[in-house]
């Protein structure tokens, strides 16, 4: 066993992304990391302020967006390079 208390080789992929978001990371605040093909419409609740998520059909400048919400109201934007 690891010192993480797993072990890497007996992990189970996650599913690929659908419509609907899947958590990866969940903290007590609400999901901290997930994914799927649409991006969490702003006023959702249950995504922590700080949340990523990974646009899995997105584009150049779509792919990863950033809860700049709350975890009773989020607004996922995307995340950009300077």
């Amino acid at each position: 066993m690891s010192e993480f208390g797993f072990e890497a080789e007996n992990m189970v992929p996650a599913p690929a992304g659908n419509a609907t978001a899947r958590a990866i990371f969940t903290i007590e605040d609400g999901i901290m990391l997930a994914y799927g093909t649409t991006v969490p419409s702003d006023g959702t609740a249950g995504y922590a302020l700080g949340c990523l998520f990974i646009h899995t059909d997105g584009g150049v400048g779509t792919m990863l967006y950033c809860n700049e919400g709350t975890a009773g109201s989020c607004d996922f934007d995307a995340v950009t390079v300077g």
